[in-house]
């Protein structure tokens, strides 16, 4: 169990890593050739999304990974059933799109919202793909999706941007990142949907998901909060800032974090009988992961205002 731990550790830090890497080089691109008033646009859209995204998948995929015995009809049942909230969001969405454009004062954002929630439907599947990744600890396959989406993503929202295209660059870039990593992980993980549905395993799961709903409704609301209230208050060109400025350390804090939470929920799962152990395995992950992102914290902390300079220019 501990090498098959490592291992995943290993592939999920290595498409963390790539990924994230990939992905900060064509923001730096990006940066260059849009306005941090483009940035906060997305930025906003991007904090109702993310809510959504949090009813839309309630706590089912966790749930498929904590769960002893998952089957095939587990996996497709929750497909099914989150593809149908994210359509009720979808249309929760597009009627208050007028309302937050209006309530904001931008325009644009009532066609950006109706464009953008689209991803509520592939990111469902794609929740539902990395449940059935990370229950057999499939990360390599994983690795290679995240790098091919990220790819096919970051040169279709240069390309936009580079043929004037604004904003759009932006909405088109997380689009194109959705559907290409669902596509791409068709490929390369073995669990494809069938047509089974059970309510009966919906509703075993949802006793044990709410409670994750809750607190990942919680999380989120918290750690978007500031950019509601930036959006409103000031203007979206300080909100895109301040995305950005959020950025850098995230990018490390984020990708450890995930990493190591992807794959030690499996871990904790097959001995949750054994509540002694999972605490001492908790201990040791919150040791490695704070000696590891401590230091890289105070160094970014260091090299601050040299580095928006010298990446982002003058205009950050």
């Amino acid at each position: 169990m501990n090498r098959k731990v490592a291992r995943g550790l290993f592939w999920k830090l290595l498409e963390n890593g790539g990924a994230q890497g990939v992905q900060f080089v064509i923001a730096i691109l990006l940066a260059r050739l849009l306005s941090p008033a483009q940035y906060g646009v997305v930025g906003l859209i991007m904090i109702f999304i993310t809510i959504a995204n949090v009813f839309v998948q309630g706590g089912f995929s966790t749930a498929l990974v904590q769960k002893r015995q998952a089957d095939p009809e587990d996996f497709s049942s929750v497909c099914y059933f989150e593809l149908a909230a994210a359509l009720v969001l979808y249309g929760m969405l597009y009627l208050a799109a007028p309302l937050i454009a209006s309530f904001y004062g931008i325009p644009v954002l009532r066609k950006i919202v109706r464009v953008l929630a689209v991803v509520l439907f592939p990111g469902v599947v794609i929740s539902v793909q990395t449940a059935y990744v990370s229950r057999k600890m499939e990360f390599k396959g994983l690795f290679k999706a995240t790098m091919v989406a990220v790819v096919i993503s970051g040169a279709a929202s240069i390309l936009m941007a580079l043929r004037g295209m604004g904003v759009w660059a932006m909405v088109g870039q997380q689009i194109a990142y959705y559907l290409a990593l669902m596509t791409t992980l068709f490929m390369t993980v073995s669990w494809k949907p069938r047509l089974v549905f059970a309510m009966g395993r919906i509703s075993a799961m949802f006793s044990f998901g709410w409670k994750l709903l809750l607190a990942a409704l919680l999380d989120t609301l918290f750690n978007n909060l500031y950019g509601l209230i930036m959006g409103k208050i000031y203007n979206e060109e300080l909100l895109g800032a301040y995305n950005r400025g959020d950025q850098f350390p995230k990018l490390i804090v984020n990708n450890l974090g995930a990493a190591i939470q992807a794959v030690l929920l499996p871990a904790f799962s097959s001995r949750q009988g054994d509540v002694a152990q999972v605490r001492s395995m908790v201990r040791r992950a919150i040791r490695t992961s704070s000696f590891l992102v401590l230091p890289m914290l105070f160094g970014l902390f260091a090299v601050a205002d040299t580095m928006v300079l010298a990446l982002l220019g003058e205009k950050w």
